[in-house]
């Protein structure tokens, strides 16, 4: 079931990494990044999401009430989930999106003002394989992204397919606090919406990482690798950081923006950057005056830019109109660092395979299990064909695609341990008639029966 063969074959090479705490190791097989240690859900209960409704029993909101309590959210339904507000997410907690069946989950906001999830003075956080698509508030926001984290630390977040955000589509945010050891990978952030409804008017934005309020801010330890940007007005993205530690872009691409690519800022602290193995292509609404891929911008005395720049690609999409572009301008040349530079926390792979290697795996999606839905495959054909364009509203794409769901009866959970009966039916050490401990090795791969269930799941190690 679910290629879980082949997987368990790669998973059984894996060191043992069961347990149920942050000493444990890492959060899931292949996980990198700085966020890979969002360890502390382990040990914890398996909630069943069963519902579609904003809230009530069964619902993702009850999942995620459990006052920071060690939990992981599976699903047994797939669709669209409409929220008139928020989910705030706590502590200790893993969002298994690839559990779902069918085509997945999606989060649409048909309420308040704050985007989809909202991650705000929490740590040890997993959400994987959800697509997170809000649309506009039905009043003017200037608070809509699609995930915000703010003072979060130990925070993983991965294949995610995110749109339709009406502020920046992801922002790490910090108010007198620290956020710090968080990655966002293997994702899909697109078609923010420019002339829709925030205060400031056009606001079509890719990523803002480390935006502050208040003093003694600590923000850094953060990694944006392996994702897809594209069609945002710039903020591709946006970055301010201080001592603590690095912010990390590498292996990423970054497709049509209209006037920046990336931005990098002295403005709260002495800022370390890596920029490493990543793409920008300009696209159809790119200005004539083509940016670099990278401007750094020292405004600030008492702090400066570090940057680490290699191997990093500035052109025009295929099919666009040919642009002459530079990766680094003229200040952020002066701020980069002597080779070697630091060590980073993930080896970047060449240039010359991130697009490929990117548009093959971002987004909510699963090989052999789960494609991507025609919103994902849509992004990814603009980026090969020199298509699409910044939109307004999000009837300009086909609105949210229709999520199809998938035969109840591959759900059933005859014992109610969280294991659907088809799973545990082909595991050594699980009945489908007799509720399991979750947490006891599986003799086959040394995890937890949990954690071998929600990595083959989710291709990991595949």
């Amino acid at each position: 079931m679910l290629r879980a063969a082949a997987v368990l074959s790669v998973l059984l090479l894996m060191p043992e990494a069961s347990g149920a705490g942050p000493s444990d190791g890492i959060a899931f097989p292949g996980a990198d990044g700085f966020g890979a240690v969002a360890t502390g859900w382990k040990g914890g209960e398996i909630h069943r999401v069963s519902s579609l409704a904003d809230d009530g029993p069964g619902s993702l909101r009850t999942c995620a009430a459990s006052s920071g309590q060690p939990r992981i959210c599976v699903f047994s339904v797939s669709g669209t989930i409409e929220l008139r507000g928020p989910i705030k997410l706590p502590s200790n907690i893993y969002v298994a999106g690839q559990t779902a069946p069918g085509d997945g989950i999606q989060l649409r906001l048909v309420g308040g003002k704050h985007g989809p999830l909202i991650l705000k003075n929490v740590n040890d956080v997993v959400v994987r394989h959800l697509k997170v698509r809000p649309g506009p508030s039905p009043t003017p926001s200037p608070s809509v992204d699609a995930i915000t984290v703010e003072n979060g630390q130990r925070i993983y977040l991965g294949n995610l397919s995110m749109a339709f955000a009406t502020d920046e589509t992801f922002n790490v945010h910090v108010s007198g606090a620290t956020a710090a050891d968080i990655t966002l990978a293997d994702s899909i952030l697109a078609y923010s919406l420019d002339r829709s409804n925030h205060p400031k008017g056009r606001h079509s934005k890719g990523a803002l990482i480390c935006s502050t309020e208040n003093v003694n801010n600590g923000c850094g330890r953060i990694s944006l690798h392996r994702n897809l940007f594209a069609h945002h007005r710039d903020r591709q993205p946006d970055v301010k950081g201080t001592s603590i530690g690095p912010v990390e872009v590498i292996n990423n691409v970054f497709y049509n923006p209209v006037s920046q690519f990336g931005e990098f800022y002295d403005l709260i602290g002495d800022a370390k950057i890596a920029y490493l193995g990543n793409v920008a292509l300009s696209g159809p609404n790119t200005i004539r005056k083509t940016p670099e891929a990278v401007q750094v911008f020292e405004w600030e005395d008492a702090f400066q830019v570090e940057l680490l720049a290699e191997d990093n690609i500035a052109t025009s999409a295929q099919g666009c109109r040919v642009r002459q572009m530079r990766v680094l301008d003229p200040i952020a040349q002066q701020q980069q660092v002597a080779a070697p530079g630091w060590q980073t926390n993930i080896v970047a792979r060449p240039a010359a395979q991130t697009l490929s290697d990117v548009l093959a795996i971002a987004g909510d999606q699963i090989p052999g299990r789960r494609a991507p839905d025609a919103l994902d495959q849509r992004v990814v054909s603009d980026v090969r064909n020199c298509g699409g364009a910044i939109i307004n509203e999000v009837t300009q794409v086909g609105g949210w695609p229709s999520i199809a769901s998938a035969d109840p009866a591959s759900q059933t959970d005859s014992d109610g341990d969280g294991f659907p009966d088809l799973w545990e039916a082909g595991q050594n050490g699980l009945d489908p008639n007799e509720a399991n401990d979750p947490w006891e090795a599986n003799p086959q791969t040394g995890l937890s029966h949990v954690e071998t269930w929600l990595a083959a799941l989710a291709g990991d190690g595949s």
